[in-house]
């Protein structure tokens, strides 16, 4: 049995990306009006705002493994499913903590930070292969229009978060860091394994 997205969730993928579209373009205007910072702020990542598209991986995580499961494409194990995603955040986490410890260089840590995601968003697709092909497809079409964001942010000098990389990391640095993540780390790995392990649990909630 093939592993990609079966095509009954192909909309679902669809509609999720456009949300996620829908996110940023409004977090963008609001941001540039100077809206309230609680929901549009303006720091670097995001400030944690609530109004962000790295939130609605939990839900839409949840929302595919629940059609998935309905759909026939149960995981083998939904403890499988539910743990190895687990275990990857805890060692994608890991991995940024030590990256942090063992180099100044911030271009340096940049990789290892993208290349350490990557290789734990693996553990993702050894729990739930549809999953992990719906999440990344999902995470790919939502994080495309960031960086094109990011990129016209940065030409057009907009006080925005897109285009805003850590506060000690040198200026000529930030474009290769930023978009480094938002090709590698958003989609390979932290949508992926948080993707994956809210679809676990939707999964687990739908009775054979």
């Amino acid at each position: 049995m093939p592993a990609a997205p079966p095509r009954s969730i192909v909309p679902a993928i669809l509609a999720s990306a456009a949300i996620a579209l829908a996110i940023n373009l409004l977090r963008l205007w609001g941001e540039l009006q100077g809206w309230n910072p609680f929901w549009f702020n303006r720091a670097a990542g995001g400030g944690g705002s609530p109004l962000g598209i790295s939130w609605l991986v939990i839900p839409i995580g949840f929302w595919f493994g629940r059609r998935l499961a309905t759909a026939g494409h149960r995981p083998v194990s939904i403890t499988r499913a539910i743990f190895l995603p687990a275990l990857g955040i805890a060692l994608m986490f890991g991995v940024f903590a030590l990256s942090m410890k063992v180099t100044d260089v911030w271009r340096t840590r940049a990789i290892v930070i993208n290349t350490g995601a990557l290789l734990c968003g693996l553990l993702a697709l050894l729990a739930w292969k549809r999953a992990y092909f719906v999440n990344l497809s999902a995470g790919i079409l939502a994080r495309i229009p960031v960086a094109i964001i990011q990129f016209v942010a940065m030409d057009k000098s907009w006080d925005v978060h897109f285009a805003k990389g850590p506060p000690e990391a040198p200026a000529a640095d930030v474009p290769f860091m930023l978009t480094l993540a938002q090709c590698v780390m958003w989609p390979f790995g932290f949508t992926v394994l948080v993707g994956g392990l809210c679809a676990g649990i939707g999964a687990a909630t739908v009775r054979r």
